[in-house]
């Protein structure tokens, strides 16, 4: 059986969806659900309202499960370096004790999601290859390698068989603007809002941006491939869009003109991140299907372009 931890977030949903399609035996673990998960996967999965830095809650999720899929995270590249001590506290002390309590528990696979865009840092090797130094610049970044650093080391000492796989910026349906994450969702919330679009400097930032449909292709794969075993593997695209690009491609698709805000470029943020995907092609047999103008069709055919009106 396999266990969703963070299965109420974006790409939880998402495959809680998939797996329940495909007839498959899964726990969702979420600090809490809303009524529409519960509606529908509440008959066919087993939800478990649990929060992921208790230990005891954990050791009780964990039973009956013989493969972690593990999307839990409560920071993002948005929130700078301003909480890095919290960072630490909430993102990497729980992680390091679910890790042991997933080897004391005889868990067969590990699946994390790490962060493509921010655990590499600056550099000018682009695409980025998973061999690539890795130096970020960013608390996200840092606590994700950290907790990269910890799963090596359990798979080391203790034989748990993992597959890291570092994501870049995923979009898709069902994508809600929340902590300071998620560019297309953040471009469409402040359209909403009646609000002008925060660019970050020129707009000429550049980012590889994949369909959630082939996130949950590489998710699949990474839970029942065994030449993933022990595999660090980028997920992304294997290209990269500016943030002109991508207000552009909106603009161009909704048939309308979007407000931008021009501010201070952040120290925490890189120029460019493109992911090279090679590794995901040998490894999963993984490629993304989708286009980015047709996964972004898709993203916006849920969007209503009527700003509401700012008071």
């Amino acid at each position: 059986m396999i266990g969703i931890f963070g299965a109420n977030g974006f790409i939880g949903r998402h495959l809680a969806q998939r797996l329940q399609s495909r007839g498959r035996k899964f726990k969702a673990i979420s600090r809490h659900f809303t009524p529409d998960f519960v509606a529908a996967h509440g008959g066919s999965a087993e939800l478990v309202e649990a929060n992921f830095a208790d230990p005891l809650a954990m050791v009780s999720a964990l039973d009956g499960l013989d493969t972690v899929v593990q999307l839990v995270s409560t920071s993002s590249p948005g929130m700078q370096n301003l909480h890095s001590v919290a960072d630490i506290r909430e993102n990497v002390i729980p992680h390091v004790a679910f890790l042991q309590t997933c080897v004391a528990a005889g868990v067969r696979r590990y699946v994390f999601l790490s962060s493509g865009g921010t655990v590499y840092g600056p550099t000018n090797d682009v695409p980025i290859r998973e061999d690539s130094e890795t130096n970020p610049i960013s608390s996200h970044g840092l606590t994700k390698l950290m907790v990269e650093k910890y799963i090596q080391m359990h798979g080391r000492v203790d034989g748990l068989d993992y597959v890291i796989l570092r994501l870049a910026n995923p979009f898709g349906p069902g994508q809600h603007y929340r902590k300071a994450q998620g560019l297309i969702p953040a471009i469409l919330g402040r359209h909403q809002e009646g609000l002008p679009v925060k660019v970050i400097g020129d707009g000429s930032a550049r980012r590889d941006y994949v369909f959630i449909d082939d996130v949950i292709d590489a998710i699949e794969l990474a839970v029942g491939e065994p030449r993933a075993a022990r595999g660090i593997i980028n997920i992304g695209s294997g290209e990269a869009r500016s943030v002109s690009e991508i207000l552009g491609a909106i603009e161009d698709i909704l048939g309308l003109r979007i407000e931008r805000e021009y501010v201070d470029v952040r120290k925490t943020d890189v120029a460019i991140s493109q992911l090279d995907i090679g590794r995901a092609s040998s490894l999963l047999g993984w490629r993304p299907k989708t286009p980015f103008r047709t996964g972004l069709e898709r993203t916006l055919a849920e969007f209503s372009p009527a700003p509401r009106v700012a008071r």
